[in-house]
């Protein structure tokens, strides 16, 4: 079975003003690229959620909830310059979220000043900044509620949205890398069923791995919050202690993909460049004691990286690049047999 994702010359739905994407007609596109599913558990159980989704009848969509619907993002980093620009990016939006009451960000606490800061410094300002707005955002609205259709003028999610993408390209830090690194997250959903997607057991966790930037497809986190691998990343101790780390927990319809030139095609699950990071994480849970606030560090539930589900076919780096500039949206997606 294969996963194909239609691609279009012309938007199909509407952008919202958070930069999402969002459609609930479907067509087929002038172009497409495909995956081959796995064979492994996560990739059955992810063709369960995607029917779970398709078979949901359209008499049931109401004015709140179709019956689904698709919100896509797509994702360029790369440059140090890019970098820069998104932390004053990051600030403007702070500053707006103080003007509008959306969050309680101080200028003290929640600024950044490229020019006098260090990377540490500035990976602390990205997680309070974090902290703040995820915790507005659960005080908005559950946690699974949020993963409901997108609201078109909802400015506080908006915002939260922008911020939440400013600051994860914000804590990659500044790239002398002059490749453009593109990342793809679709969310093919429908609130009728998202309740009763299947829940990860460890025999899902255990298929986890670090290496996600190689063109293949992954279960998407669908889960709002960090978990405790990107707690590490970022050195966010406090996240552990306010125990408010957040694992993905269900697998969905919704898929991430990355193409990164100098990994794109190798399917090994662990780079040698990440070969000691699963060290340096047991060793950062152990300092931060998570497991005293209820992480069990060494259990499958808290692995590294995602899930694969799908392996690309018959595409290359340029090829992907070819095919989202002459087709940069995202009308349909589809399992097919073959």
């Amino acid at each position: 079975m294969k996963y194909r994702v239609h691609l279009t010359k012309k938007r199909h739905g509407r952008m919202d003003s958070d930069g999402s994407s969002y459609l609930t007609e479907y067509v087929d596109g002038d172009n497409f690229v495909e995956w081959k599913l796995m064979d492994n558990i996560c990739a059955e159980t992810f063709v369960t959620a995607f029917n779970m989704v398709k078979g949901v009848d359209e008499s049931r969509a109401n004015e709140l909830s179709p019956a689904s619907w698709i919100a896509w993002n797509k994702y360029s980093t790369g440059g140090s310059s890019n970098w820069l620009e998104n932390i004053n990016l990051l600030n403007q939006e702070v500053q707006y979220a103080i003007e509008q009451k959306h969050c309680d960000f101080t200028q003290d606490e929640h600024m950044i000043n490229a020019n006098e800061m260090s990377f540490d410094e500035i990976l602390n300002r990205c997680n309070a900044i974090h902290y703040e707005f995820e915790s507005k955002l659960l005080d908005h609205q559950k946690q699974l509620e949020e993963a409901s259709a997108p609201e078109s003028n909802n400015d506080f999610k908006a915002c939260l949205e922008r911020l939440n993408k400013l600051v994860h390209q914000v804590e990659k830090g500044p790239h002398a890398d002059v490749n453009v690194n593109n990342f793809v997250v679709i969310r093919y959903n429908s609130d009728h069923v998202s309740k009763d997607f299947p829940k990860l057991t460890n025999a899902m966790y255990e298929c986890f791995q670090q290496n996600v930037e190689n063109g293949d497809l992954f279960s998407d986190f669908f889960t709002v919050g960090k978990d405790l691998g990107h707690a590490y990343h970022t050195n966010d101790d406090n996240l552990v202690k306010n125990k408010e780390v957040k694992q993905q927990s269900v697998i969905s319809g919704a898929v991430q993909f990355g193409f990164n030139p100098m990994y794109f095609g190798n399917r090994t699950p662990i780079l040698p460049h990440q070969g000691p990071v699963y060290k340096n994480y047991q060793q950062w849970c152990k300092d931060v004691e998570a497991d005293s606030y209820g992480y069990n560090y060494w259990e499958p539930k808290y692995n590294l990286g995602r899930a694969p589900i799908g392996s690309l076919l018959n595409e290359t780096y340029e090829s992907l690049i070819d095919k989202f500039t002459e087709s940069p949206f995202i009308s349909k997606v589809e399992l097919i047999n073959g």
